[in-house]
């Protein structure tokens, strides 16, 4: 039984006021204002308005039909009719008599009634619902204000603090160590993930945006790829800026430009803005401007520089060679105002200061034709289904190899910093193809393709004997169900041996991960004769020992807690009952003493290998690199770090900050899973347990690191938080041509091997 992590992965107060209307029979309102303008001629409309001086008497002969629906509305400010004009004094008369539409006769002839020309204000979330398509434009101000006008509700947030308290509490594998900062180089802050949760329940929260929105925050702060809180309810909308930005190094010198602009759109120049250097973001410095948000919303490493390399457009390859707009200029989160101030400088011109909007459209999360306003919104895109497995739009399986039939949906879970990498789609060149500058058949100059496969493009370098196999996922089927993603993998490499390449570089840039059991697939497949795996270790309290004995007296489980599943690190045989859990490790991590279970691996064979004699790979470590652009979480990190820590395969980062070390790999955690696919385990089991998990009553999903792995079988600090091992053996800046062209530095690193 084996676990797969798939890494391949959201605003003013709605106003509602009532405007003076026709009076109908047994519905008088009348309206008093304080500020009310007057003339000497008086003549009411359908609504009467009079002022603090205006002092009606009613005779006997005076006939008011009202019910209970009559209302006197105070407004501050009154607007009157070209036909409504009053005395100083104004006193109506004895024989005042009321007619159904109660008009107030006057020594002048009325005329006939108009109605008030004053609008009634529009419900923000029923203009949203005009939407019919994915293409639609939807209006920032709408959005935001449809977000905040769903009010806080007190008890629905109670069940969601609950939920992630006991979710993260329970089964979040460094919800202690996350409590004290990681080793140099890259220190990350401290996050006491459990207290920022009691404080969130203590705020008084305007509405249930903002309440939202804190738990987003408070899960991404620990900068962990595998964690994270999100509503899909506040992410119906994509923010788009039509200026893509990086920030090369030019003459020494780090500063952001320009990497694309479509100056289709409103507030882009057509003066050509590619190159140009931006110095100013909304009156901030650009570079300081970019790392702020990244810092705040990418969450996907405890490096700072991976976090702004997340931030920046870039090249890389996915089935095809494709260009990402950057998390700065694609986003869920609604940003601070309508659109964005940019300070340009363009070769020796002047500077020019120019204001883009947003372009704001319906997300993938978007429900058409299901909501008419602000309740029906809530019904419609908030509430969770009625169903007792609470399915989400963004997390479809649970996380054993590829596949794990007894959870329902067959579903499995991609990681939450693959999720918004792949949410914001790619950036598509008018009149030409994805890479910034031309066809995508451009992108790769200086190297002819060999072979495709699903997971994997193979590249010889031109008038060299260096190749290059560029690895963008592991999802691969497991072998057991299709073989083919492995023996085609092999099929590659053998295409390069063949033609006789004797260098062999991986590009693993923006890999998201996959399945762990591909992972160690590739490691055996380079290094037979040592151990592919990863030791890990999953928390031990009395919760998760309690689900443990549950699922060992079963005949048979496919539960997370199923010590059978695992492999013993000290014996090397898989666990025959709970005491991988029962008879758990005490460690100490930010200042608490927790339980957590033995070491352990997932069992591993693969018929295919070892190699015949005669057929095996030619490559050696010292013949092998590794670049990234430090996204390569997860699976892709099992990978790296084996080849590098172990076998001293050298590695190489490019990007991020000047003149500072990168890592080459983020979010190491072991594997990851959702609170739902938890919450459906624990079901199966039988098990409820004190303080057990459940469904979210709302649609959002909680992703959490179940698993933690270490570098070596002998390593005490998890891969997470043990930062010496992070930096790439060598940094490359980024330049103006290697960020659309990833073979220049592939021609860099061919030159570096001895």
């Amino acid at each position: 039984m084996k676990f797969t992590s798939i890494i391949s992965l959201a605003i003013a107060l709605c106003v509602v006021s009532t405007n003076a209307a026709p009076v109908a029979a047994n519905a008088h309102t009348t309206t008093t204002t304080k500020a009310h303008t007057t003339t000497k001629a008086h003549t009411t409309t359908k609504a009467h308005t009079t002022t603090k001086a205006h002092k009606t008497t009613t005779t006997k002969a005076h006939k008011t039909t009202t019910t209970k629906a009559h209302k006197a509305t105070t407004t501050k400010a009154h607007t009157t009719t070209k036909a409504h004009t009053t005395t100083k004094a104004h006193t109506t008369t004895k024989a005042h008599t009321t007619t159904k539409a109660a008009t107030t006769t006057t020594k002048s002839a009325a005329p006939k009634p108009t109605t008030s020309s004053t609008p009634t204000p529009k419900d923000p979330c029923s203009e949203l619902a005009k939407a019919k398509d994915s293409s639609s434009v939807l209006s920032f101000n709408n959005v935001q204000d449809c977000y905040r006008a769903q009010s806080f509700k007190s008890d629905v947030a109670e069940k969601v603090l609950t939920s992630l308290e006991n979710l993260i509490g329970n089964f979040y594998v460094f919800v202690d160590q996350a409590k004290a900062s990681s080793s140099a180089p890259f220190k990350t802050p401290k996050v006491d993930l459990m207290a920022g949760l009691k404080k969130i329940r203590a705020t008084k929260w305007k509405n249930d945006y903002d309440f939202n929105m804190a738990l987003t925050y408070l899960t991404f702060s620990a900068n962990d790829g595998h964690l994270a809180y999100r509503s899909d309810c506040y992410n119906t909308a994509t923010f788009t800026q039509p200026i893509s930005l990086y920030a090369p190094v030019v003459n020494g010198v780090q500063s952001v430009r320009v990497f694309y602009a479509d100056d289709t759109q409103k507030g882009v120049p057509k003066t050509g803005l590619v190159d140009c250097a931006v110095t100013e973001i909304d009156g901030v410095p650009a570079l300081k401007a970019v790392q702020d948000f990244t810092d705040r919303i990418s969450a996907i490493s405890k490096d700072p520089g991976v976090r702004l390399n997340d931030a920046f457009a870039s090249t890389s390859w996915y089935n095809e060679w494709l260009i990402s707009p950057g998390g700065f200029s694609k986003r869920w989160e609604v940003p601070a105002k309508a659109s964005m101030d940019y300070t340009i400088q363009c070769a020796s011109g002047a500077a020019q200061k120019i204001t883009v909007p947003w372009i704001v459209k319906p997300s993938d999360t978007f429900m058409f034709n299901t909501f008419t306003d602000t309740k029906t919104y809530w019904t419609a895109q908030c509430l969770a289904p009625l169903s007792p497995y609470n399915s989400n739009s963004r997390n479809q399986n649970n996380g054993k190899n590829g596949t794990n039939d007894s959870l329902p949906g067959n579903r499995y879970n991609v990681a939450p910093a693959t999720t918004l990498y792949r949410e914001r789609g790619t950036i598509k060149i008018p009149g030409g193809g994805k890479n910034g500058r031309g066809s995508t058949a451009l992108t790769i100059t200086k190297a002819n393709e060999v072979m495709v496969t699903a997971t994997t493009a193979f590249y010889r370098l031109k008038n060299s004997n260096a190749c290059v196999a560029v690895v963008a996922s592991e999802e691969a089927a497991y072998f057991k169900f299709d073989p083919s993603d492995y023996l085609q993998f092999i099929e590659g490499l053998q295409t390069l041996r063949d033609g006789g390449c004797k260098k062999l570089i991986f590009d693993m840039t923006n890999n998201g991960g996959g399945s762990v059991d591909f992972a160690y697939f590739i490691n055996a497949l380079f290094f037979p004769k040592d151990k592919p795996y990863f030791v890990e270790d999953l928390r031990s309290n009395k919760f998760v020992q309690g689900a443990a004995k549950a699922a060992a007296k079963l005949s048979s489980s496919s539960s997370v807690f199923d010590a059978r599943g695992y492999v013993s690190m000290a014996t090397g045989k898989p666990f025959k009952d709970a005491t991988m859990f029962t008879k758990g490790v005490n460690y100490k991590r930010g200042g608490t003493t927790q339980t957590y279970s033995q070491k352990n691996y997932f069992e591993y064979y693969w018929p295919f290998l070892p190699l015949a004699k005669n057929n095996t790979l030619p490559w050696k470590a010292s013949d092998m690199a590794i670049v990234t652009n430090g996204f390569c979480g997860s699976a892709c990190t099992m990978i790296a770090t084996r080849f590098n820590v172990v076998h001293k395969v050298k590695t190489y980062a490019v990007g991020g900050i000047h003149k500072t070390p990168l890592s080459y790999f983020s979010f190491p955690g072991g594997f990851v899973m959702d609170n739902e696919s938890i919450v459906s385990d624990l079901r199966r089991l039988g098990y409820k347990g004190t303080n057990a998990p459940s469904n979210f009553v709302v649609k959002s999903t909680a992703n959490i690191a179940v698993g933690e792995i270490y570098a070596t079988e002998n390593s005490t600090i998890p891969l997470e938080y043990d930062s010496k091992y992070f930096a790439a053996n060598v940094h490359f800046d980024q330049d103006a041509v290697s960020a659309r062209h990833p073979d220049n530095i592939w021609v860099k690193i061919a030159a570096d091997f001895k």
